[in-house]
C-alpha cells in the first residue's frame, strides 16, 4: 500500500496495497433489465510473453452470471471492458450469448491539474449482447506490445511509481490489472461501489532466463504436468498482476508457510557479498514477521509468501507477494526497520485477503501502520522507539495544511486527505482505540476480523462493531470523532495550584475546539526530583480535577509520552525538516549563482508540489538578515558562513561548529571528504517556521540528497561514498550521528 517513512537512508513506508490506488477503474456493467443484472465470475487467462520484443499474445474468457430471473436467452445486455490500448482484440467470442455490436471508446481524460494515471492506457470496449443465458462466456484472443517510460513515472524522494502499470521488457515484467494486460470488465472511475470479485485461473508460458510471481497461488503440480506455469486465486479478487524479471531465488520454509525471495545478484564480486548477505537478511525477517503476528491477528491467509526485487520504483503488496525496489538490498539493516517489510506483509491480511470496501475510506493502511511502524516497537520492548513513532505521528499530522486535514474516514477516497492523516494520524487512532479498550481486547476483535471477514470486503463500520462486540463499550462518539470528522484537539494545562494543607493538586485542563473525549496522561514533576503519572478524564471544553499528591509537585507536564494525537504548541514540535517544507514561504541561500546538482535536488525537494508556496532565492553574497528575518529557510553548503546566516543561527539551538575544513558536533570533528550535515531547528523569530542547514565537505558527500526529506531526526551526520553497481554510479551512505531536539513546556505549580 501505500510507503518507506513509512519507503540508513530513510525511505518512506514501503506498503502501498496497490487495488486501492487503482480500484476506481475496476468494474461496471450495465444491463437491459437491471443495473446490476450481470455480474463477473471468473477470469480463465493465458498469456505467452517475448520480453526481447515487449510482446503478449493473450487468450481470455470470462465468465458472467445474470442474477435476475429469465428463461434462457429472452435478453440482451450491454458489457464495457477495458483492455491496454496497444493491445488489438483478433477475435471474440460469446457461449451462451451473442455478440450483436462491438465499439470502442476512449476512458476519460485526466482533467487539468489532476495527476496522470493509468486510465490514459486503456481502451473501452462496448459489447451489446443478444440472448443471453443466465451463465455465458466472452473469449476474447488479442496481442500487441506493452511498452512503459519507466522514468516518465519516477518522482524525485518519492519511491512509488504509479503511472507504471503494463511494462514487459528484459529488464523486468510488470503487468497490474489496471493496465490491461487481459480484458476487464471496465468500472466507471466515479462508481464507488464494490467490485465484484471473481475467481482467477492464470496460465502462462514459461519464459527464458525470467522467475515470474502472480497475485494467486502457484500450482506447482499442474504446472510440472503441463509445462506451463499456473496460478490460481485462493480467494476471489478484484484484479490479477503478474511480474517477473531475471532473478535468482532463496527459500525458507515457515511451519506450512512457503517464504521466497527474488532478486539479481550483482555481477561484481563485493556488491555481491553484499546483496546475498542482505537478502538473507530480509528472508529472515520475514521468517521472524510470520513467527509473530498470527498469534495476534490470525492464521496467514495464504502458503506462500514472496519479496520481489522491482525495476522501477515501488513498494506494492499483492496476495502472496510484496514488490520492492531492488535498492533495499543495498540498504541492508536500515531497510528492515518497522513499517517496511513488516508493513508489507501485514498487507497480506490487510488489503489483499480482507479487502477494502470502496464505500468507505481505505482503513487497512492506517492498521497496518499501528501493527508495523508502531506497535513492532511494543512486539520488541523498546519503549522509547515506540514513543518516538507516538511523537513522530503527532508531528506529521501538525504539518498537514488545514485544506488537506480531512476525515481520516475519507482516505483514499476522490478528495480525502493525503497519507499524512492516512498512515500517520491512522496509527495514532487505533493506538488511542487499543488503549481505550483494552490491548487483549483489541487484538482478539482482529482475529475475529481474520476469521470472519477473509475472502470479503470490509469497512470502518465492520471493525467498530468487531471493537464494540469484544469490548462490551460503544464507540459511536469515539469513531464520530476520530474517523468521521477531521482535525485533533489543542489541549491546554491552565492553571495548577498545590494546597499543602490537604495535599491536594487542583488542576484546570482546556480543549480548544471540538470537545473531544479524552483521557489525558498528565505527568506531575515533584520538588525531589521523581514524577508520578496520572489520567485525567477530558470530555468538555475545560475541567477542573483534584489530584492528591504524596509529594509537593514542582510543574505539570501535559501528556509527555505522546499517547493522545493533538494539536502541538509550535515550540512542542521538534524540528525536521518537516517544519521547513510546511510553510508557504520559503527562502532558500546558495553559496553562489551557480547550483550544484545535488543542492538543486533539495531546493527541488524543498519545493515540493504546492503551487501556492512563495520560494524566495538569495545567494550568500546578496542575503540580508531582513531576507532571513520573515519566513523558514533552506541554507545550503558554504551559504552558512555568510554573516547574516551565522548571526541568525547563533540565536538558535543549532550545535554545528564550522571549520576551515568542514564541521564540528559537540567534541567530534568531521573533516572527510565524504562527511555532511543535515540539521533543523526553530527560526527564532517566526513562530513555527525552521530553519534548515544542508552542508558537505564534497560533492560526493551530498550524494544522497535525494532521501533527506524521509529522516526524522533534528541532526544527522552522513558519511557517503560513490561506488559503483551493475557498472551503474551511485552513491553508498550511512548515518553517523542523529539528534533530536525535543522541547516539553512545563506548567509550573502555584504555591
Amino acid at each position: 500500500m501505500c510507503g518507506f517513512s513509512s519507503v540508513g537512508q530513510r525511505i518512506p513506508r514501503l506498503g502501498l496495497v496497490r487495488r486501492v490506488a487503482v480500484a476506481c477503474v475496476l468494474l461496471a456493467v450495465c444491463a437491459h433489465a437491471a443495473a446490476d443484472a450481470v455480474r463477473v465470475t471468473a477470469y480463465d487467462i493465458h498469456v505467452r510473453l517475448n520480453p526481447g520484443a515487449h510482446t503478449l499474445r493473450g487468450q481470455t474468457k470470462v465468465t458472467l452470471r445474470t442474477d435476475e430471473p429469465r428463461e434462457t436467452g429472452d435478453q440482451t445486455a450491454t458489457v464495457e471492458f477495458a483492455l491496454n490500448r496497444t493491445l488489438k482484440i483478433e477475435r471474440l467470442i460469446g457461449e451462451g450469448a451473442s455478440v450483436r455490436e462491438h465499439t470502442r471508446k476512449e476512458p476519460p481524460a485526466t482533467q487539468p491539474g489532476q495527476e496522470p494515471d493509468t486510465r490514459s492506457l486503456l481502451t473501452i470496449h462496448r459489447l451489446v449482447l443478444d440472448a443471453t443465458a443466465a451463465e455465458f462466456t466472452l473469449s476474447f484472443d488479442y496481442a500487441g506490445e506493452l511498452v512503459q517510460d519507466v522514468q516518465a513515472g519516477e518522482r524525485p524522494g518519492q519511491i512509488h511509481n504509479f503511472l507504471m502499470a503494463a511494462h514487459i521488457g528484459t529488464e523486468g515484467i510488470y503487468l497490474d490489472g489496471s493496465g490491461g494486460w487481459y480484458p476487464f470488465i471496465y468500472r466507471d472511475p466515479d462508481d464507488r461501489s464494490p467490485a465484484t470479485l471473481a475467481n482467477y485461473r492464470l496460465i502462462v508460458d514459461p519464459v527464458a532466463g525470467m522467475r515470474l510471481v502472480a497475485g494467486a497461488t502457484f500450482d506447482g503440480k499442474v504446472s510440472e504436468q503441463s509445462g506451463k506455469l499456473t496460478w490460481r486465486s485462493k480467494y476471489p479478487l478484484d484484479s490479477l498482476v503478474l511480474v517477473g524479471g531475471t532473478h535468482q531465488v532463496k527459500e525458507k520454509q515457515v511451519g506450512p508457510i512457503h517464504l521466497a525471495l527474488h532478486y539479481t545478484p550483482p555481477k561484481d564480486p563485493e556488491s555481491r557479498e553484499t546483496i546475498e548477505k542482505n537478502t538473507d537478511l530480509f528472508l529472515a525477517a520475514a521468517a521472524e514477521y510470520l513467527g509473530r503476528y498470527p498469534s495476534l491477528i490470525g492464521r496467514f491467509p495464504f502458503e506462500h509468501f514472496t519479496i520481489v526485487e522491482n525495476f522501477f520504483s515501488s513498494g506494492f503488496a499483492f496476495p502472496e507477494f510484496t514488490l520492492l525496489n531492488k535498492t533495499l538490498w543495498q540498504m541492508g539493516p536500515r531497510a528492515l526497520g518497522h513499517g517496511y517489510l513488516d508493513h508489507e506483509m501485514l498487507h497480506a491480511w490487510w488489503g489483499n485477503s480482507i479487502y477494502v470496501d470502496p464505500r468507505d475510506g481505505n482503513w487497512c493502511e492506517a492498521l497496518a501502520s499501528y501493527a508495523a511502524n508502531y506497535y513492532g516497537y511494543i512486539l520488541d520492548g523498546d519503549e522509547k522507539g515506540a514513543r518516538n513513532q507516538r511523537r513522530n505521528c503527532c508531528i506529521t499530522v501538525n504539518a498537514v495544511k488545514p485544506e488537506d486535514d480531512k476525515p481520516l474516514g475519507t482516505f483514499g477516497r476522490k478528495d480525502g486527505p493525503g497519507r499524512d492523516v492516512g498512515y500517520s494520524k491512522g496509527a495514532m487512532v487505533f493506538h488511542m482505540l487499543a488503549r481505550k479498550i483494552g490491548q487483549d481486547h483489541f487484538w482478539t476483535a482482529l482475529r475475529r476480523l481474520t476469521d470472519e471477514y477473509t475472502g470479503k470486503y470490509a469497512d470502518w463500520r465492520t471493525l467498530q462493531t468487531l471493537f464494540e462486540e469484544q469490548s462490551g463499550q460503544k464507540l459511536d462518539r469515539f469513531v464520530a470523532e476520530w474517523v468521521r470528522s477531521a482535525g485533533a484537539p489543542h489541549l491546554e494545562p491552565q492553571d495548577a495550584r498545590w494546597s499543602a494543607a490537604d495535599r491536594m493538586l487542583e488542576l484546570t485542563l482546556s480543549q480548544e475546539g471540538t470537545a473531544f473525549e479524552l483521557a489525558v496522561p498528565l505527568r506531575v514533576l515533584h520538588d525531589d526530583g521523581t514524577h508520578s503519572d496520572h489520567p485525567v478524564a477530558l470530555d468538555q471544553a475545560r475541567v477542573t480535577v483534584r489530584l492528591p499528591l504524596d509529594k509537593p509537585p514542582k510543574s505539570v507536564l501535559l501528556d509527555p509520552d505522546y499517547h493522545v494525537l493533538r494539536k502541538l504548541e509550535p515550540r512542542e514540535i521538534m524540528p525536521t525538516t518537516k517544519i521547513t517544507t510546511a510553510d508557504r514561504k520559503l527562502l532558500v541561500v546558495t553559496p553562489g549563482q551557480e547550483v550544484p546538482k545535488f543542492y538543486q535536488r533539495v531546493i527541488e525537494a524543498f519545493r515540493g508540489d504546492d503551487q501556492s508556496k512563495t520560494v524566495t532565492q538569495r545567494t550568500a553574497q546578496d542575503v540580508t538578515a531582513d531576507d532571513l528575518a520573515h519566513q523558514s529557510v533552506l541554507i545550503l553548503g558554504d551559504a552558512v558562513r555568510s554573516a547574516p546566516v551565522q548571526a541568525l543561527l547563533k540565536k538558535t539551538d543549532c550545535p554545528i561548529v564550522w571549520a576551515q575544513s568542514g564541521f564540528r558536533v559537540g567534541d567530534a570533528e568531521y573533516a572527510a571528504a565524504g562527511h555532511a550535515v543535515l540539521c533543523t531547528v526553530h527560526h527564532p523569530d517566526v513562530s513555527g517556521a525552521g530553519l534548515t542547514v544542508y552542508y558537505g565537505n564534497s560533492e560526493d558527500a551530498l550524494g544522497r540528497s535525494d532521501l533527506l526529506l524521509f529522516y526524522r531526526n533534528s541532526l544527522v551526520v552522513f558519511e557517503t561514498a560513490p561506488k559503483e553497481v551493475e557498472g551503474q554510479p551511485t552513491y553508498e551512505s550511512r548515518v553517523l550521528v542523529r539528534r533530536d531536539f525535543e522541547t516539553q513546556p512545563a506548567l509550573e505549580v502555584r504555591k
